[in-house]
């Protein structure tokens, strides 16, 4: 038995020590774009800077701090290969790229991104091309913005062979919809943070009943009513923020809010082992509002629909609703079967909180 446990510990230390430090890995290009005359379109192209300097080889006296007078420098070279890497152009013709010199950085999630204006000219239906960056980064995609005349419509570009045809007319509801699910759903499976959030919350669950030759405990012990509920007090809670934040009735900054949903890990994780908070319905509302204010910066960034607003918080709402239910199907077969024998489980929940809460540590002083 003990040989045992000190496998399965080892197993999950290996596991989480595999996990990537940063919140939210995953390398997205973005191009927001709005028509200004028929033949004139102007936006912006955001790129990962790490992966630009991965790619580009930005850093030239390879110290590792990539400076932005370095940046600076390097523009002609971002531009040079944006140029071989980015191409629109009708049936006929090729439509002329415009860099503007007034590059900045944003903050995405703590991943700095080079903001690069451009200005496209093309007339009628056109197509994009774009390749960037895939031969160097592992699931890199392209999230296209585009506001036109007559509506706006939306594409992800994850394949550096596909051609996405922009067409004068706005996307339907549906296209709509199906796009901001898949956001959804993909969003919160790639945010590491929101992730453990939601496994800490199980781990506040006794998985097995007590036999009769147990005392009772005050444990939370595992029915499905109680984590149905505890799952739709958080969907509503993070809906209710990012619905209000996504229509601009409430302001918060991304940055605290990011830390705020940090704190809710560590907190929650540290929880899981104290049961300081025995009622864990009124944290988890709470920390599904601070979580709420995430997921609306996700789709901030996406930008709604201008002709199907509504439409695109439900589909991003139900998309981050689809990829929790997914989560909660594959985790908890898992901590059913630790929680069979109570020596083992008494071992790995300490195990995997602890791990969790000093992750949620180390994001709350990385994002301050």
């Amino acid at each position: 038995m003990r040989l045992l446990m000190r496998h399965i510990a080892i197993l999950l230390t290996l596991l989480f020590c595999s996990l990537p430090l940063t919140a939210h890995q995953f390398s997205t290009a973005n191009l927001t774009m709005e028509q200004v005359s028929a033949e004139h379109h102007k936006g912006a192209i955001e790129l990962s800077l790490k992966d630009l300097q991965h790619t580009l080889k930005l850093d030239p006296n390879q110290n590792g701090a990539l400076t932005w007078g370095e940046v600076i420098n390097s523009h002609s070279l971002i531009t040079s290969y944006l140029d071989v890497h980015l191409e629109v152009n009708t049936k006929s013709d090729e439509c002329d790229i415009q860099w503007d010199e007034n590059i900045s950085l944003t903050d995405s999630y703590g991943e700095r991104l080079l903001k690069q204006p451009l200005l496209i000219q093309c007339r009628g239906d056109f197509n994009l091309h774009y390749s960037a960056l895939f031969e160097t980064t592992n699931n890199h995609k392209l999230l296209v913005n585009w506001s036109l005349d007559d509506g706006q419509t939306q594409a992800i570009i994850n394949n550096p062979d596909a051609v996405w045809r922009v067409a004068a007319s706005s996307n339907s509801s549906w296209d709509t919809l199906v796009f901001y699910l898949y956001q959804g759903m993909i969003h919160i499976w790639i945010g590491l943070d929101h992730v453990l959030f939601l496994l800490t919350l199980l781990l506040h669950f006794k998985w097995t009943k007590p036999t009769a030759n147990q005392k009772p405990t005050k444990d939370n012990n595992f029915n499905l009513k109680s984590l149905l509920w505890l799952v739709t007090g958080f969907t509503l809670a993070h809906s209710i923020t990012l619905t209000l934040t996504a229509l601009n009735l409430i302001t918060v900054s991304p940055k605290w809010a990011e830390v705020g949903i940090a704190i809710s890990v560590a907190f929650a994780a540290l929880n899981a082992i104290t049961h300081w908070i025995r009622h864990i319905m009124m944290m988890t509302v709470a920390f599904g509002l601070l979580h709420g204010l995430g997921f609306a910066g996700a789709l901030s960034e996406l930008g709604l629909s201008k002709s199907h607003q509504i439409t695109s918080i439900v589909g991003f709402n139900l998309g981050v609703e689809v990829g929790q239910i997914a989560i909660i199907l594959a985790a908890t077969p898992i901590l059913w079967l630790m929680s069979k024998r109570d020596s083992i489980y008494k071992v790995t929940l300490p195990l995997i909180s602890g791990i969790i809460f000093m992750l949620g540590l180390y994001w709350v002083w990385e994002r301050i």
